[in-house]
């Protein structure tokens, strides 16, 4: 893990002064994601880029065995401690997802992310990580995730910091997506949908892709 990581410091500085950053209803993806994962007999599914679990729990109530990761210490601590209260059956370990994926081959049913891929990960890197989940996917297996896109209200504002990625105020770096992007990234996937929709959360409402892949049979 980059110990000299300044976006991970901003998240744990993030998590660590509010329990809810995000709010504490599920996201619009995670509600939309469940009907596709129980149509597809998904039981165990890894979510990349926990956060805070306000998906996460959503998932887990509704009967699926989660695996969540995140690389902001803060907030797994606080995760581990509300998966003791609850009783949940939520596994949440730190991990950056730069490293490789630390699960064997075709293990997970579902791979779920919202807003993950929006982070300081460089186009290289999110293919990289996209064909490590090829790779833990079970045959037939879903993909699923959100990433900011180029109709958001902050794409191509503030300080440049890459290839469309651009530095906001509250100093997180944020990866736009165009529709080209998200369909040259899934090279090896089955693309089955791709479909915009708006995010309401704080700090900023988003406008989002909502990314559906499929691991061929």
């Amino acid at each position: 893990m980059r110990e000299d990581n300044e976006q991970q410091k901003r998240w744990d500085k993030a998590y660590g002064g509010s329990e809810d950053f995000f709010g504490k209803l599920p996201s619009e993806l995670a509600v939309n994601a469940l009907g596709a994962l129980r149509k597809n007999n998904a039981k165990r599914m890894l979510e990349l880029g926990c956060g805070q679990g306000r998906d996460t729990w959503f998932f887990a109530h509704n009967g699926l065995e989660v695996v969540a990761l995140d690389y902001s210490e803060s907030g797994i601590c606080q995760m581990r401690k509300k998966a003791q209260d609850l009783g949940a059956k939520v596994t949440v370990r730190v991990h950056d997802a730069r490293q490789p994926l630390p699960f064997p081959d075709d293990y997970f049913d579902a791979i779920y992310s919202h807003m993950f891929f929006t982070m300081e990960f460089s186009e290289d890197e999110v293919a990289a990580i996209l064909c490590d989940c090829l790779r833990v996917l079970r045959p037939g297996g879903l993909n699923i995730y959100s990433v900011r896109n180029d109709h958001d209200a902050q794409y191509g504002k503030f300080e440049p910091r890459g290839k469309d990625m651009w530095e906001n105020p509250l100093g997180f770096v944020v990866h736009f997506f165009t529709e080209e992007k998200v369909r040259r990234l899934a090279g090896g996937y089955e693309l089955v949908s791709i479909r915009e929709f708006e995010d309401p959360s704080p700090p900023m409402p988003k406008k989002l892709y909502e990314v559906v892949l499929r691991k061929p049979e």
